[in-house]
């Protein structure tokens, strides 16, 4: 599933919003983001790898935020930056993504 064509996204709620440290053979520790959310009346779930810079205005509104406007946007040295619009709940850049759909 690809979600690449269409930024920002429009998804109607936040299901799950997880940051987590995983181990790397190649770069040792990296960061991860793993997001669920309703987009189109279908649950996806977007992990975005090698995370830094993460900027969260209140862990509370992520968990309590209904709907929102997801913006991925190409940076330079292959980064994106990714920032929630509507409340400006989140922003962080990240080296990769992807995006699946849930069953």
């Amino acid at each position: 599933m690809s979600i690449s064509g269409a930024t920002p996204i429009l998804f109607q709620h936040i299901k799950k919003w997880r940051f987590y440290r995983e181990t790397d053979h190649v770069l040792d520790a990296i960061y991860s983001i793993e997001l669920a959310a309703v987009y189109h009346s279908r649950t996806i779930v977007v992990i975005f790898k090698d995370v830094s810079g993460v900027t969260i205005r209140e862990i509370e509104t992520i968990s309590g935020l209904s709907d929102g406007l997801l913006h991925i946007e190409t940076q330079p040295q292959g980064m994106y930056l990714v920032e929630e619009w509507e409340e400006e709940t989140f922003s962080f850049y990240c080296r990769q993504y992807e995006v699946r759909e849930v069953e």
